[in-house]
């Protein structure tokens, strides 16, 4: 998918959401409606850059739902192995972050990524973040939204080796009856937010070009690779 392509879907996915629900706001019967929308981009080197070992920075989250994050970045590095990529471990890319001072992801933007990369003993980092988790209430309308997106860049060159975006809202007209619209919006409300995310990854991934690593066919998503790092302090 093109850069442009790319472009346009952010326009989308903030307009969709407020199209929704002007559009059918006194609908009388019972109905479930899908908008799904869909990005990717990968660089046309990517072949030249493929890295080796990658770093999940810690994620950010633009939605009003706390922690959603946390789920976005355990799906991600979960899921890295079944590609073919070693990880650097948690504990390591923890460790570096609180030497280099970082308590929140919009810090990153102030260190460099052959920086991030010499710290980290990676090749690549994968950064991403939660544009919107969440439920939308406006009368007898209800929509859940969330999209996510994820970029992978290669720390030597700064270059963007892959970037894709996933947007999804589920939305449903209720009928005229106060008691049903009461025990529907509960039980939207209580959807399982992981479940949305981990889905909306596992779609992602399956854009991720495949690692140099071999992978088993079985059991992938538990043949993960992590790698420790042992840093020498300066003497």
């Amino acid at each position: 998918m093109s850069v442009v392509a790319f472009e346009k879907l952010q326009l989308v996915k903030l307009l969709v959401p407020l199209l929704l629900i002007s559009a059918f706001p006194f609908s009388p019967a019972s109905a479930e409606d899908r908008s799904e929308k869909e990005a990717w981009m990968v660089d046309p080197d990517y072949g030249m850059f493929t890295p080796g070992t990658i770093a999940v920075l810690p994620m950010d989250n633009f939605s009003l739902e706390p922690d959603v994050e946390k789920v976005l970045y355990k799906e991600v590095y979960d899921r890295l192995a079944s590609k073919g990529y070693s990880k650097i471990s948690v504990d390591h890319v923890r460790d570096v972050m609180h030497k280099l001072g970082i308590t929140t992801p919009g810090q990153l933007a102030g260190i460099s990524w052959a920086r991030l990369g010499k710290e980290l003993n990676a090749d690549a980092v994968l950064v991403g973040q939660i544009e919107q988790s969440g439920t939308v209430h406006a009368g007898i309308y209800d929509a859940v939204v969330v999209s996510c997106s994820l970029r992978l860049v290669h720390c030597a060159t700064g270059k963007v080796l892959w970037q894709t975006e996933q947007w999804r809202a589920a939305h449903r007209q209720w009928q005229l009856d106060p008691i049903n619209l009461f025990i529907n919006a509960i039980s939207h409300e209580k959807a399982s937010r992981e479940k949305r995310v981990a889905w909306l990854v596992s779609e992602m991934i399956k854009t991720l070009p495949q690692g140099n690593i071999q992978v088993e066919s079985n059991n992938l998503l538990k043949r993960s690779k992590s790698i420790q790092v042992t840093v020498e302090e300066d003497k």
